[in-house]
């Protein structure tokens, strides 16, 4: 029995952790476009510096999941748990990958360039796609089959944010003075849907935790 009790204690702390290195993630890409939002250079350079954080997170609970396994005896459901954890951990490692992308991107744009509502718009989808993420990752963490369906479909409408950055920054006069900042506006668009489409990736593997069912990638829309 305390064998037992150890175990679950072990696995209550991988799943806080997977949700403490989250928040931590989110916040990275929510500095990361306020920084292009404001081309706060010292915003960005905080955020690359800080994806060293995010690294070790990811490096501590990959050990985790390693040691649990190799030295508890985790039943079906905890080894679906650690099999959709460490998923979870490396979308997340990889969305912080995203943010410092867009950080780098605000230190190479000028104020002048801004162009107000493709700004606005962006700014829309990147909260639209940090709670996607959120959502997914508090699916995973609960084992609630309706919340990471709920973060499915949010990455649908991320998604056609998406085309309506493209097409707005696609009717903006092509002015030398902004041409950059829309290039570097469109990418931190794409980076964003990355970001909703990794939790519409972790969402959908909730149904798989929860019942075994097994996990089908559908094809992108």
């Amino acid at each position: 029995m305390a064998v037992r009790v150890h175990f679950q204690t072990e696995m209550e702390s991988f799943r806080a952790g997977m949700v403490e290195m989250a928040s931590v993630v989110l916040n990275q890409v929510e500095r990361a476009v306020a920084a292009w939002e404001t081309l706060d250079f010292d915003a960005a350079d905080a955020v690359i510096a800080g994806d060293d954080r995010v690294d070790e997170r990811c490096v501590e609970l990959d050990q985790k999941i390693f040691s649990i396994q190799l030295l508890e005896a985790p039943v079906a459901a905890d080894l679906r748990l650690l099999h959709v954890g460490l998923i979870t951990v490396i979308a997340l490692e990889r969305v912080g990958d995203l943010a410092v992308a867009m950080a780098t991107l605000a230190r190479n744009q000028r104020p002048e360039a801004t162009v107000p509502e493709v700004q606005e718009l962006v700014q829309r989808m990147s909260s639209q796609a940090v709670d996607t993420l959120a959502v997914a990752v508090q699916a995973i963490a609960r084992g609630d089959v309706e919340l990471g369906e709920r973060a499915v479909e949010q990455a649908r409408h991320v998604k056609g944010m998406l085309n309506d950055v493209l097409e707005l920054a696609g009717t903006v006069q092509a002015d030398p003075q902004n041409r950059s900042w829309r290039a570097a506006a469109i990418l931190t668009a794409r980076h964003l849907e990355r970001v909703a489409n990794n939790g519409a990736e972790l969402g959908g593997r909730v149904r798989f935790l929860v019942t075994g069912e097994p996990f089908v990638r559908k094809a992108s829309a």
